[in-house]
């Protein structure tokens, strides 16, 4: 994304924004998935080979400066990560060993001579998609290699290198060594002073590698593009069953795993191997659907059928520890409730079961068992009402005891002798004081579809995933969804499944493993009431769209980006144009990214931001206020602003910052024990400075900064933050965080005009978080008349993402509402050719569209 504020900075030194300009623009392309080796585990002419510069190898000057993300899982062998050659044919190597102790070591050396740098990674940090960044800095003019890894420095000198290097660089198999290790890597940035060059490593086929902007400077023999594994499903397992069968997923023990009368078969999710355990004793239910949910508290499976084949057992436990069968109870329901949903209350204590289809009759009765009297007793519940349905998904109950269902195939009455229809709604129900709110109601514009068992919700909590496909196709296909929760618009983040669905007893279900980030369906298929064949996939995390599988599939186009040429001629002349009025003003006032036609007449400006005593304003403009309300910003020199931002944002939760962190922050090309003096200095100035602002101390304790704040200090930061928690916990309503936050986050982004490259997350999701509490608000402003405040809204969401399609919707439209559609259209058109300069393709969305 292109972050707006760091467009508009206005630093002194013109290259420097053309530089941070040209460090930002790739940003665009979204989040690489990476590029995975083949190792030495695969013959050597079939070992993974990238070379970065594979056409024209530039020349870098006094530094080469070599980011990248690495996931290494290998307990085995020798390999080389990277190797770099110079003119002279000197060679240089990263090199990656499992040693015999356990101790796993990265190792820069200067090959066939000496080993200069050994870096220790963590067992815990071996295991695939596991990212550790990489920098490594070679100061060419000072002839020093700096590695920084898992925040620590590692420093060697006398490597013999001249002022400039044209590098071969190599990562895998390279001209001197074929050994590889068992590695991915991604996000590979390589720069000097003067140049950059970023490869996401994001493509989905084929040897040429791309930079972010779309040129192809590198290529890669035999490559693994990790991008396929997060939108293909990856077959693992499938076995034929001559008896009714039934599985689960052991998140604990990370299998999944089938049961049938004898013996349990286990599918090992984290090494791929399959076995077979006997039990203890015998099954005790008589399985005719072969139904069950986990208790991960007890670490047992409970196998129910809620219309036994016989009247003995209807409810046994398995305790996936011992592998011993104990029965439960011979509970059952009246009639059959094929695909019904089933969840354990929060604390895992109470079975509910809800929907499914028997008997001619859909139905939608929430039914608890009771152990205690061995029975199935219905649970009344109050709010919205669910219709009578089977096929529908549900959640597991989160922390507030509450639960998803979503869609289904049923109606109102219940009678299947009506005919049915398909329900795409969300309902969340609470099970602790039964009641039932209905969320949302949507009309998806393609085939039918129902989702299979299980919902798995997001980490963030604002969207579900769902396995949907059309259920009344005796052959069909399985596709992953993701629905947002709170307005239920979705994205398909998969390719296809294919299966056979011939038999109600049929069965699809989607689990999700958090320790491997990885999603698995299992696919039921059965033939006639006892035959099936139980097949397993994978698809790797995070999931990719349908939208970014099928552009990746258009032909490349020759690329000659003229959104630098005119970024960069837009940015000089702002750089110089700043740079003579930050000379002839002391302060310059917040940029308000505003239409200058329309500013006059419809925008409200905001006053100077208010002289409270005891403030510090971070949204916007950096400002300080003392205690009698004096503005003392110009007392914060750029370290000192650093420093201070740096401890604040720390200590929020009391958390505060190592001595030995704010080295390597502050002065990241010192080394720490050279950092002691000047970091005392500027501690001691920053002491001396909020020695004039009441309600902040800073403390040093256990080696730890740290600012003992109280309720007499203020930060519009911190109260911003505080706000969107109230309404993400719903104590809060969105309009009313607008209202009464607005003058606040309205003068702008986090920080904008300080540009360290560690506050760069802090900013982004700050930003994408106040994002998504607005974007949704926008609507209902709009709706509501009020075109003014749409319009404002929608300026401060354009600032975060200028390519937002709901904040651009809003603009129009209210555009549309004051100024008329031809001014509306101008907008549009303006917007189209920024659109297409920046991210180089056609903007999707036609005005008519927008302004209908």
């Amino acid at each position: 994304m292109i972050r707006k504020d760091k467009i508009l900075l206005l630093l002194p030194q013109a290259y420097k924004i053309v530089f941070l300009l040209l460090m930002l623009l790739p940003a665009v392309k979204g989040k690489a998935q990476g590029l995975q080796f083949n190792s030495n585990d695969s013959l050597m002419s079939q070992r993974t080979s990238y070379v970065v510069f594979a056409k024209e190898t530039p020349t870098f000057n006094n530094h080469l400066s070599i980011s990248f993300d690495l996931s290494l899982w290998d307990n085995d062998h020798l390999g080389y990560v990277f190797n770099i050659i110079d003119a002279k044919s000197n060679s240089y190597s990263l090199t990656y060993i499992y040693n015999y102790n356990g101790s796993p070591t990265l190792n820069f050396n200067i090959d066939s001579k000496s080993n200069k740098i050994e870096i220790p990674l963590s067992l815990a940090q071996l295991k695939k998609r596991k990212w550790i960044k990489i920098k490594a800095d070679i100061d060419l003019k000072n002839n020093t290699v700096v590695f920084l890894v898992n925040g620590k420095w590692y420093k060697a000198r006398d490597f013999g290198f001249e002022s400039s290097i044209t590098p071969k660089i190599t990562f895998g198999k390279n001209p001197h060594y074929s050994d590889v290790p068992k590695m991915a890597i991604k996000n590979l940035v390589i720069n000097d002073d003067s140049k950059s060059y970023s490869f996401p490593l994001n493509e989905w086929k084929g040897k040429n590698v791309h930079t972010a902007d779309g040129d192809v400077l590198g290529a890669v023999d035999h490559p693994v593009w990790l991008i396929n594994e997060s939108y293909f499903w990856t077959p693992k397992f499938e076995r034929h069953f001559n008896e009714v069968a039934g599985l689960n997923f052991d998140v604990n023990q990370q299998t999944l795993f089938m049961y049938q009368t004898d013996s349990l078969i286990i599918y090992n999710a984290q090494g791929g191997n399959t076995t077979s355990k006997a039990y203890k004793n015998k099954l005790p239910v008589k399985l005719l659907l072969g139904k069950s949910i986990i208790n991960n508290k007890q670490n047992k499976c409970y196998v129910y059928e809620v219309q036994p084949p016989d009247s003995l057992h209807s409810i046994a436990s398995l305790d996936l520890n011992t592998l011993e069968w104990q029965h439960v109870g011979k509970g059952f329901i009246k009639e059959q409730r094929h695909h019904h949903n089933i969840f354990f209350d929060k604390d895992q204590a109470n079975i509910y079961l809800f929907g499914g289809y028997g008997s001619f009759s859909y139905h939608k009765d929430f039914l608890k068992y009771e152990q205690a009297t061995d029975s199935w007793k219905k649970v009344a519940f109050t709010g919205d009402t669910i219709t009578p349905r089977f096929f529908s998904g549900s959640s597991q109950a989160d922390e507030n005891n509450e639960v998803y269902i979503f869609g289904g195939y049923g109606n109102q009455s219940g009678n299947q002798i009506v005919g049915g229809t398909h329900f795409y709604d969300l309902y969340r129900v609470n099970l602790t004081k039964h009641t039932i709110k209905k969320c949302w109601e949507i009309t998806p514009n393609e085939e039918p579809f129902v989702s299979a068992n299980n919902l798995v919700i997001s980490k963030d909590k604002k969207h579900f995933y769902a396995l949907c496909y059309p259920h009344e196709k005796p052959k069909t296909n399985l596709r992953l969804y993701k629905f947002s929760i709170k307005d239920g618009t979705y994205e398909v983040v998969s390719g296809t499944i294919p299966v056979a669905s011939e038999r109600i007893e049929s069965d699809f279900n989607l689990f999700y493993n958090p320790k491997q980030d990885a999603f698995y369906c299992t696919a039921q298929e059965f033939t006639s009431p006892l035959q099936s064949t139980v097949k397993i996939y994978a698809l790797t995390g995070t999931p990719v769209s349908q939208q970014a599988y099928l552009a990746s599939q258009q032909p490349d186009k020759p690329k000659f980006n003229k959104a630098y040429i005119y970024l960069l001629l837009f940015v000089i002349f702002a750089a110089g144009s700043a740079w003579y009025f930050i000379k002839k003003k002391k302060r310059q006032a917040p940029i308000i990214d505003i239409d200058s036609e329309i500013a006059a007449d419809f925008y409200t400006p905001k006053k100077e931001t208010d002289k409270k005593p005891n403030a510090v304003y971070l949204l916007g403009e950096f400002t300080v206020f003392s205690k009698n309300g004096r503005d003392i910003t110009y007392l914060f020199s750029p370290k000192i602003k650093q420093l201070f931002i740096l401890i604040l944002l720390n200590s929020k939760d009391e958390q505060g910052v190592v001595s030995k962190k704010i080295s390597t922050t502050l002065w990241p090309d010192k080394e720490v024990v050279k950092t002691k003096n000047i970091k005392g200095v500027t501690i001691n100035h920053l002491r001396s400075i909020i020695a004039d602002i009441d309600g902040i101390e800073l403390t040093f304790l256990n080696d730890t900064y740290c600012f003992k704040l109280s309720n007499t200090f203020f930060c519009d930061y911190f109260l911003v933050n505080d706000a969107i928690a109230s309404v993400h916990q719903h104590t809060v309503t969105a309009g009313q965080f607008i209202t009464e936050n607005f003058d606040l986050f309205a003068r702008g982004g986090l920080l904008q005009q300080v540009p360290e490259t560690w506050l760069d997350d802090v900013k982004l999701n700050f930003e994408e978080t106040l994002a998504g509490v607005i974007l949704p608000e926008l609507q209902k402003i709009y709706d509501d008349g009020d075109h003014k405040k749409a319009l404002e809204l929608s300026r401060v969401v354009l600032s975060i993402d200028p390519f937002s399609d709901g904040a651009l919707k809003y603009k129009l439209k209210s555009l549309r509402k004051i100024k008329g559609i031809d001014y509306a259209k101008k907008v549009y058109d303006e917007f189209v050719a920024e659109y297409h300069k920046s991210l180089g393709g056609e903007y999707p969305i036609h005005f008519d569209k927008i302004c209908k």
